[in-house]
């Protein structure tokens, strides 16, 4: 009988030591979460820019540049793919603009002063942007295709008669479109942005209507050689649809 409880009593207490001395199982730390610029957004943007339209002489009439300021604002849409550090992505964006300019020519021995008026309002962008991403902030640059609308006139003061609006009417045109910037992402799934772009439409031959009665006798209008450019400063923000963000 002393053999039997001293043999349990071995058991009991070794067992107990020898559990105390098994390794506990290891449960690896969860990873942190990393950041991935890859996903589709939409967002919106406003600015300022500045557009510059120079008049080529006409039927020996001298005219000038008309430089035009103001703003715009508008929407984007876009989708990122990351590869590694590098960042490829696609984006459109329109924008409403209000950016005008007027310029005022001495002619015909200074007994009339021509007015050239030029206004951008409205342009859109379809561009490729390749960028670095340093974690959760990106530097990027773009390039593509842009489309706007411009608005312009030719009025005329003469001795004896006040200004007046002799041709007018509107164009589309096209060109190509460089820029830069950067974007930081600030929560899981918005950004902020600030970013340049140049513009170049080339050299335009817009038709403008006759509108008005003072020496306007070109029924049919007359068309005028413009070359066209403007740059843009603006800052915006995205919301990302897919991607999220973090992982």
């Amino acid at each position: 009988m002393k053999r039997i409880l001293a043999a349990a009593f071995a058991l009991s207490f070794g067992g107990t030591a020898f559990a105390a001395d098994m390794p506990m199982p290891y449960k690896a730390a969860a990873p942190a979460p990393t950041f991935t610029w890859t996903g589709c957004y939409v967002g919106g943007n406003g600015g300022g820019g500045r557009a510059k339209d120079e008049w080529q002489p006409f039927s020996g009439t001298p005219l000038d540049t008309v430089r035009a300021s103001g703003w715009f604002a508008g929407a984007q849409a876009g989708c990122d793919y990351q590869v590694s550090a590098f960042v490829f992505g696609i984006e459109t964006q329109f924008d409403w603009a209000d950016m005008q300019g007027i310029a005022d020519i001495a002619s015909g021995g200074g007994s009339s002063i021509n007015e050239l008026s030029s206004k951008l309002d409205r342009f859109a962008t379809a561009t490729g942007r390749i960028g670095y991403a340093f974690e959760h902030v990106l530097l990027y640059v773009k390039g593509g295709a842009v489309f706007a609308h411009y608005n312009h006139g030719f009025a005329q003061e003469a001795t004896g008669f006040p200004l007046t609006t002799l041709f007018a009417g509107g164009q589309n045109v096209t060109g190509f479109v460089l820029g830069g910037g950067f974007e930081v992402a600030v929560l899981r799934n918005v950004s902020f942005k600030a970013e340049y772009n140049y513009m170049d439409f080339g050299t335009n031959t817009p038709r403008l209507d006759c509108v008005g009665t003072l020496g306007c006798s070109v029924a049919t209008g007359l068309a005028f050689e413009i070359h066209q450019q403007a740059q843009t400063f603006m800052l915006g923000f995205n919301y990302r649809v897919s991607g999220l963000g973090w992982n």
